[in-house]
């Protein structure tokens, strides 16, 4: 499970190659946060204010983070799966283990991550969440799920190219990419 990932610096110059010249405040995002995030008009890419998590029409509840094994068959992802994909560009991510220590993920030297969410339209209004997946080995002594990530290269074909979707939920980024930083409690 994604709950809750870093923008700041790095992210707002990646986004500005897209167009994005407003104000972006570092920080946290957290669930129900309104924040920049790069999706597909046709062939054209652009950066759009989005919130994370959108509401199980069902339940009402709000939901931040879809599985990868199964969005395709749930009625509330699928759509979202075959034609509204998104990227999450992102410095860092936290996870926190079974001691409710909150660990940091991020990538090597300054690289940035990219998520993959989904997303669609509530009350006009674009919401999205993160795909997740089992956890690879690096992920594995802290949580059992871990977000889906593209390599930058594969930004394009994520967003706009749906035959090459199913291949780009299986790949894996290189272990490399991605490790614990630092830890420190939740709570005092």
């Amino acid at each position: 499970m994604c709950s809750r990932y870093y923008i700041g610096e790095n992210v707002r110059r990646w986004l500005a190659r897209y167009g994005w010249n407003q104000p972006l405040s570092n920080g946290d995002v957290r669930p129900q946060d309104c924040t920049p995030v790069l999706s597909a008009h046709g062939k054209n890419f652009s950066v759009v204010p989005m919130q994370w998590g959108m509401k199980n029409p069902k339940t009402g509840a709000l939901v931040i983070n879809a599985r990868e094994e199964t969005a395709a068959a749930k009625p509330v992802f699928s759509a979202s799966l075959a034609h509204r994909r998104c990227i999450l560009p992102a410095e860092r991510f936290y996870e926190w283990d079974a001691g409710k220590q909150k660990v940091t993920f991020q990538p090597p030297a300054g690289g940035l991550l990219y998520l993959c969410g989904l997303y669609r339209l509530d009350e006009n209004i674009p919401h999205f969440v993160i795909l997740t997946k089992p956890a690879n080995e690096v992920m594995q002594p802290v949580h059992d799920r871990m977000p889906v990530m593209v390599r930058e290269e594969d930004i394009d074909a994520w967003l706009s190219d749906s035959s090459r979707t199913k291949g780009l939920l299986e790949s894996e980024v290189p272990l490399e990419r991605i490790q614990a930083v630092e830890e420190f409690s939740l709570f005092p």
